[in-house]
């Protein structure tokens, strides 16, 4: 009797214990599961984060204009419309880093590459004006005609676009409103040049 006994404990003992068992991985797969979805969760969600950490951090520098270097103007219009833009940062024009490096009078991208060596940015623009101008003088007499035109330069790949322009103006005002008016054009091409 003490051997039936014996044998029928060990019996209910073992298939209680493998149930047990059985319900023990069953749990522990539904939350190795539940963790992986999660942990799914988790990275599309940093993934997300990253990149939208990354398009807050397009950093643009726009250049003195290349032919005419007194209208400060020109430049703060064009970085204001760039600044409208969530996640582009304007970077100052850092004179003290460029210091032995020409930045004047560019406007091409291989003139660009000494900038792009002492600065950590992801788009330069770069503008020229258009029209009856000589270079880096104002114009002298009443029929000057007054144009623009604005280039960006994806530094990680040294693709180059002309963006906005226009020529036939009657003004320098008129150059400043078609800027404003042109801004999300500038934008498109800024975030869509690749």
């Amino acid at each position: 009797m003490k051997i039936t006994f014996k044998i029928v404990f060990f019996i209910f003992f073992f298939s209680c214990n493998s149930k047990n068992e059985e319900q023990q991985k069953t749990t522990i797969e539904s939350k190795i599961q539940k963790n992986e979805i999660d942990s799914t969760k988790v990275d599309s969600i940093g993934k997300d984060s990253i990149e939208n950490e990354v398009k807050s951090n397009t950093k643009v520098i726009v250049l003195q204009c290349s032919n005419g270097y007194g209208h400060n103007d020109f430049n703060r219009t064009i970085e204001s419309e760039i600044s409208r833009k969530e996640g582009f940062t304007i970077v100052p024009f850092p004179n003290k880093k460029l210091l032995g490096v020409t930045f004047q009078g560019v406007y091409d991208k291989k003139y660009c590459i000494p900038i792009i060596e002492k600065l950590d940015v992801d788009y330069i623009i770069m503008t020229r004006f258009l029209g009856n101008i000589k270079e880096g003088s104002e114009p002298i007499h009443e029929n000057f005609i007054w144009g623009y035109e604005i280039k960006i330069l994806n530094v990680k790949n040294m693709n180059q676009k002309i963006s906005i322009r226009k020529d036939n103006l009657e003004a320098y005002q008129d150059i400043i409103a078609d800027i404003e008016r042109n801004g999300t054009n500038l934008l498109n091409d800024i975030e869509n040049l690749k």
